[in-house]
């Protein structure tokens, strides 16, 4: 049975096929970076018992070539909970760039929790703008977005405090709290994304919305050879697919598709459909 697994920061999508029926399953996301040996058995261990796993393609946050402990690491936790050697440990980009584009060229982007970008060819990624993390990058993502609602909210430039306080049941000081002296606040940042959407209504709020894909494209796609299709996986990217179209548009970007996750394109490309 192959198993192909699709991870981000908050949460991972595993795939299983056995040649005949194709299952899905979620656990919390796996960051071999952020996570220690022991999260990532936390998280293994949600997984429901299955049959024999002869092959598993991981891709996640803090993959891949740029980080090879982190990378061994996840494999060793990988072939000791599934009890295959045959384990390939490759980014969450890189999966991006093989569900979107197959074996074809374009720029293949993610914009979920956080942000990234590629230009692939043939299957494999052959120029990259680093995404720099949620702190330094990852503009467009559902953190940088948090961050800006946060920002405009609490300095009066969005006119709904209120309501964002009576919705999340949260005060100034619990929001401070949480990003700056707990754990996991790039989760807790992009946990305002559905906030968000429900009130793209409000002219702030879109604008907002619309100069963080703007910023997005600014400090990303520009970096690549222009006229290449754009396409995009991810939840922000599917949940906001109008702002984001209208927005790039305005940039002169020739956008293709975009989908919530890159199961669909990821069975297909690793069984040469």
């Amino acid at each position: 049975m192959l198993i192909i697994a699709d991870s981000g920061s908050t949460k991972c999508t595993w795939i299983t096929n056995d040649g005949v029926r194709t299952t899905t399953v979620r656990t919390r996301g796996i960051n071999a970076v952020q996570h220690s040996a022991e999260q990532i058995r936390e998280a293994l261990a949600e997984l429901p018992p299955c049959g024999a796993v002869t092959a598993v393609r991981f891709y996640g946050a803090g993959c891949g070539a740029t980080f090879p402990e982190a990378s061994e690491k996840l494999r060793r936790e990988l072939a000791s909970h599934f009890g295959t050697s045959d384990i390939a440990v490759e980014s969450d980009l890189l999966g991006a760039a093989r569900a979107l584009f197959g074996r074809g060229e374009g720029i293949a982007c993610i914009l979920g929790t956080g942000s990234n970008s590629c230009r692939c060819r043939g299957g494999e990624i052959v120029q990259n703008v680093p995404p720099l993390g949620y702190v330094l990058g990852d503009e467009g993502g559902g953190v940088h977005l948090g961050r800006n609602l946060v920002n405009g909210i609490f300095k009066g430039h969005i006119p709904l405090k209120e309501e964002f306080l009576t919705a999340t049941g949260l005060s100034y000081e619990e929001i401070i709290r949480r990003v700056y002296r707990e754990p996991y606040a790039n989760r807790f940042l992009a946990s305002f994304a559905p906030f968000i959407l429900a009130h793209t209504d409000c002219p702030e709020v879109r604008e907002m919305v619309r100069r963080s894909f703007g910023d997005f494209a600014f400090r990303n796609l520009s970096r690549y050879p222009q006229g290449l299709a754009v396409s995009f996986v991810g939840g922000v990217a599917a949940h906001f697919e109008a702002l984001l179209r209208e927005a790039l548009a305005a940039e002169g970007y020739r956008i293709g598709t975009i989908v919530e996750s890159p199961a669909e394109g990821l069975l297909k490309y690793h069984h040469g459909r």
